[in-house]
């Protein structure tokens, strides 16, 4: 059993934040029918390519099922509207406008079905000046004050910098999936689907607890903490790396304190203490001291932690193509309706012929009639 089992969810999306929406689904069980045009979705095609297939793929289409179909075509159309009257969730990320003008926008699709629940994201939502403006993960980070909040951070003389691996991507994407189980678990309550509009800045803005800070007391969270006399918490070379550790004001930073045996913490103090000593050393003392702290570990490191591995947070994925290839794992432990991740992303095309009959009825001859018309 698992938590979405018998949700259907037709995923239009492509990119990062619609795809890391609709792969948590796919985890946590739901039935996820990844369309695509006949070339595939751009995310195919991001280097480096291993045997034609793109990591970036391999990571966002795990357990999805792989269809292609043009709905520009009429016939692709109504092919995609038969589904929908038989599906729960439809998730896009096109540029606002995109599906009206395919004439399967939410009035269309919400009048097939009662029920379903549209999700879209989106650089700046459905509503306001900005509306036709177009987007990819920097541009949110720019947009929603991020890229000023990094530099501020680390450099606030210098330039704006953009934090890796899509981070507006993924928190519009986690967000979208937080929207559409209220949506379904309001459609349980009531029978009636709904509209998911989010915005990647909207997202990022909502998570930034910095803007709090900056309202009432014209500062940012980085800076109050180093107002309050915490200034030594933060990044500390050893004499083999770099460790991380965060000191509260209270038992904790008295903690720490007693350990370095002086009445008030300085600078100079912390960096004898830390620089005198191996990576190990420090995280063991600091941890066994209730002193939150983590060793800096590069991403071969952390594959081979054990407490990642205690977590199953890197799993074998058996691909069709590239064999047995090693993915992050699943973050939520349920105690029920375990999550599997370890489905791999399907390749162009997939189960078009297999979702067609199954779930439209159409036989194998009419799937090859719609590949010969260049509708599938």
């Amino acid at each position: 059993m698992t938590a979405l089992k018998g949700v259907r969810v037709l995923d239009l999306t492509h990119a990062h934040a619609g795809p890391i929406c609709t792969m948590y689904m796919a985890a946590m069980g739901a039935e996820v029918i990844k369309i695509e045009p006949k070339w595939g979705e751009m995310t195919r095609m991001f280097p480096p390519l291993i045997k034609g297939q793109s990591p970036y793929f391999m990571f966002l289409g795990r357990g999805k099922k792989g269809v292609t179909l043009d709905l520009k075509h009429p016939r692709g159309r109504e092919l995609f509207t038969e589904l929908v009257k038989v599906s729960d969730v439809v998730v896009e990320n096109f540029s606002p406008g995109t599906m009206d003008r395919l004439d399967l926008g939410w009035d269309v699709l919400h009048g097939l079905n009662p029920g379903l629940v549209y999700a879209s994201i989106s650089g700046f939502g459905h509503t306001g000046p900005w509306v036709d403006r177009r987007s990819f993960d920097p541009i949110a980070q720019a947009a929603s004050g991020y890229m000023w909040l990094m530099k501020d951070t680390v450099d606030p003389a210098g330039p704006p910098l953009q934090a890796p691996d899509a981070i507006a991507d993924t928190i519009p994407g986690l967000t979208c999936l937080v929207g559409i189980l209220a949506a379904l678990h309001h459609r349980g309550e009531t029978g009636r689907g709904q509209r998911v509009d989010v915005a990647q800045m909207d997202a990022m803005i909502a998570c930034m607890q910095s803007f709090s800070f900056w309202s009432l007391a014209g500062t940012t969270f980085q800076r109050a903490l180093k107002l309050n006399d915490v200034n030594v918490s933060g990044l500390h070379q050893t004499r083999d790396g770099y460790v991380m550790f965060s000191l509260p004001a209270g038992r904790i930073t008295d903690w720490f304190r007693e350990l370095l045996g002086v009445e008030e913490l300085t600078e100079e103090a912390v960096e004898g203490w830390v620089g005198g000593r191996t990576t190990e050393e420090v995280v063991r003392v600091l941890a066994e001291t209730g002193v939150p702290v983590g060793a800096v570990r590069d991403l071969d490191e952390v594959r081979a932690c054990p407490q990642a591995a205690a977590r199953e947070m890197f799993v074998k994925v058996k691909h069709p193509v590239l064999g047995e290839i090693v993915e992050p794992g699943f973050p939520i432990k349920f105690s029920e309706t375990r999550g599997d991740p370890a489905r791999p992303a399907p390749l162009l095309g997939e189960q078009t012929a297999s979702v067609l009959g199954e779930v439209l009825g159409l036989t194998a001859e009419q799937v090859e009639a719609l590949r010969r018309e260049g509708v599938v």
